[in-house]
């Protein structure tokens, strides 16, 4: 299924039909070869999408997800860690973990988010709202890695033009003017983090685990405003635009005791975010039904065979093989009532089983524990804390109106977000009742 013309209509297809051009009229393969872009296997079920979890099965291609790579000028040719293999992943993964372990979130996220809320208050309308929630989340994390906070604005425009090197012959113009204003931004957002209070200490760091500082930088940079600043403004745009399809009632009972929990711990802690039973089964469903990332990429390290149920396919050693999470997500053998969303489906479970284990969002199970030889992500316990603390205070002092009803049709270029971009004609913040609640 290769080739310039299959390959240009498998990437057009997907970039139109999403994840939905896998199962077409209805078919529900548990495993499909297929051009999306690239010939490859997809796995798209809970039984089949654990051999792209597998090491002994995969490696990473290095820079590419499929047929979409990031420009490596933009990181200085230096391989980010979710596409290294072996040793050198292991390194620059041990590197991340410490990184994230010496971060002090709680207060740097709640002043990020009143100032950010504050400034929205005073505007007659945001409509830019999707790149004002990434500027929270990367300003908040860059404060929190760094010990400076850089510029939201300056870090969007280096990720927006990171994904813009494309296998097709078709001209993209925007892409090109992307990644022309990411190159221009870069060394202003090197200097930045150069200058950072924690930069020496990071530097230190690079070297304790056996790499060039610059490569440890950029492993940390890419981690941080690509994988984490990314993923949770797609869940926390996603999650906006969820709120406003459930009923006043709906909405009221996951406010109330996420409500609760606030004034009772007084502020955004571990404690207090782990009481917020409600608004955690929410965001999990988010996550559930609008995964920022669709589908899981490697490469086959040797033959080997799936077997769903109804044939076996081989997958050749070099073969491309993704898993679909979007699919994996909505098996119906794992999640009752899989395609509806249903904000109290986490609700009653224990963290370690339920239906939660079958999240695949973090490149494996939720409840798996992140460790150098898989490709967990070592950060998920930090996104996870800023998409609630984040949530919390929108949903408790803040009130918004949307411009327009969200559509989802599951477009795989709008990262699990709704079709059209979410704007807000709309917004207030009680910023007096949020300071005397959270002990400000």
């Amino acid at each position: 299924m290769g080739g310039i013309w299959s390959d240009t209509m498998g990437l057009i297809n997907g970039f139109i039909s999403g994840p939905h051009a896998l199962k077409p009229d209805g078919e529900n393969p548990a495993v499909v070869r297929t051009n999306v872009g690239v010939p490859a296997v997809g796995l798209l079920n809970q039984g089949t999408i654990q051999h792209v979890f597998n090491p002994e099965l995969y490696e990473k291609e290095p820079f590419y997800f499929g047929a979409v790579g990031i420009q490596k000028d933009l990181v200085r040719g230096h391989c980010p860690s979710m596409f290294a293999n072996d040793e050198e992943h292991r390194r620059k993964k041990a590197l991340l973990v410490d990184v994230y372990e010496q971060c002090q979130l709680p207060t740097l996220i709640l002043n990020q988010v009143m100032s950010h809320y504050q400034e929205w208050s005073r505007l007659e309308a945001v409509p830019d709202f999707e790149d004002r929630v990434y500027h929270v989340v990367s300003e908040a994390l860059t404060e929190a890695v760094f010990g400076r906070k850089v510029d939201g604005r300056l870090c969007l425009t280096w990720l927006n033009g990171l994904l813009t090197n494309v296998k097709t012959w078709i001209p993209m113009p925007s892409m090109a003017r992307q990644h022309r204003l990411a190159s221009q931004a870069l060394p202003q957002l090197l200097k930045a983090i150069e200058e950072a209070p924690k930069y020496g200490d990071l530097a230190q760091l690079c070297r304790t685990h056996d790499l060039e500082v610059e490569d440890g930088v950029f492993t940390i940079l890419y981690a941080t405003l690509f994988n984490a600043c990314g993923a949770v403004t797609a869940a926390l745009v996603s999650s906006v635009a969820r709120l406003h399809t459930l009923s006043d009632t709906e909405k009221n009972d996951i406010l109330q005791p996420t409500l609760q929990a606030l004034e009772k711990n007084q502020g955004i802690s571990g404690e207090s975010l782990g009481e917020m039973k409600t608004l955690e089964s929410f965001v999990l469903e988010v996550l559930r039904l609008h995964p920022p990332v669709f589908f899981f990429w490697a490469l086959a390290r040797k033959d080997f065979v799936i077997s769903p149920e109804k044939e076996n396919l081989e997958v050749r050693k070099g073969e491309r093989v993704f898993g679909s999470c979007f699919w994996a997500q909505r098996d119906g053998s794992v999640f009752p009532d899989p395609v509806r969303f249903r904000w109290d489906r986490f609700i009653d479970e224990k963290e370690g089983g339920g239906q939660r284990k079958h999240l695949l969002f973090p490149r494996g199970s939720w409840t798996e524990t992140s460790d150098f030889n898989n490709h967990q992500c070592p950060g998920q316990d930090i996104a996870f804390f800023m998409m609630k603390a984040i949530l919390a205070v929108l949903l408790c002092y803040c009130n918004w109106e949307l411009e327009e009803a969200p559509v989802w049709s599951d477009k795989t270029i709008r990262l699990g977000r709704p079709d059209r971009p979410v704007s807000l004609t709309s917004f207030n913040f009680n910023s007096e009742q949020a300071k005397r609640v959270l002990g400000l």
